[in-house]
């Protein structure tokens, strides 16, 4: 996410204020498969039995707000009560110094309130996370080997190496990706050096009839984010949409 001072976007201020820490996955991610857990076939959405993904972003947008009227309500060193007062609408000029040393000073704008129509998430990594799971077609094919797990969701397929620990590309620059079997779940963890850490693990229903999929972003900007979706074994035939390789 680019900033700039012109025009600071509402989030900002909490990602330049917090400290980063990486994320990590506490148990091994192994190589080899486990007996039981053969996940390939063709899955799709059961959205009654899955949790409402509109339901967290509710409350993802309550933080969000809440943490906006906070920065707002705390006055920053020097404010004499009057931010906001005058022509500079959220800028207060003045001048330093004396004779020749004398020199502008001109302080950041003051954060404020999304106006009608904007979104206070429009800028959130965990948000934007979260869309691109929400944004995924209704069907999963999961193609399984033991050299390869590949997910396919027709707007986005992605491959991976069992037990492998590579660097990837993020939104914000490079992060960390450990992916293989914990018990009888493939997990893929992806820790980016800016950003949310995301996690999501895949496995059977104990009664083998339901593919459960488990979401975790963060904690970031905003709290953890935990979704989980469950998919039916299906025959259907997949609508054709043109897959990204990432």
């Amino acid at each position: 996410m680019s900033i700039s001072r012109a025009g600071r976007a509402p989030f900002c201020f909490v990602l330049l204020a917090m400290t980063v820490l990486p994320g990590c996955v506490g148990s091994h991610l192994a190589a080899e498969e486990p007996p039981g857990a053969r996940l390939q076939g063709v899955w799709k959405l059961n959205r009654a039995a899955s949790e409402d993904p509109q339901t967290i972003v509710q409350d993802l947008r309550e933080q969000a707000l809440k943490k906006i009227r906070h920065a707002m309500n705390a006055r920053p060193p020097g404010d004499d009560g009057d931010f906001g007062q005058g022509p500079s609408q959220g800028q207060r000029r003045g001048r330093r110094g004396s004779g020749s040393g004398t020199y502008e000073v001109q302080e950041e704008p003051r954060p404020q309130l999304p106006g009608p129509g904007m979104d206070p998430l429009r800028n959130s990594p965990t948000m934007h996370a979260l869309r691109d799971v929400m944004q995924r077609s209704d069907y999963l094919i999961i193609q399984q080997s033991p050299e390869q797990m590949t997910f396919d969701y027709g707007i986005t397929k992605r491959s991976y190496t069992p037990g492998a620990h590579s660097v990837v590309s993020s939104e914000n620059g490079v992060a960390d990706q450990k992916t293989g079997w914990d018990g009888k779940q493939y997990v893929v963890h992806i820790s980016p050096q800016l950003g949310p850490a995301f996690t999501e693990e895949y496995g059977l229903s104990p009664n083998g009839r339901q593919l459960i999929v488990k979401t975790h972003i963060g904690p970031f900007e905003l709290s953890r984010v935990n979704l989980t979706r469950v998919y039916d074994a299906t025959e259907a035939i997949v609508p054709n949409s043109r897959p990204s390789n990432e």
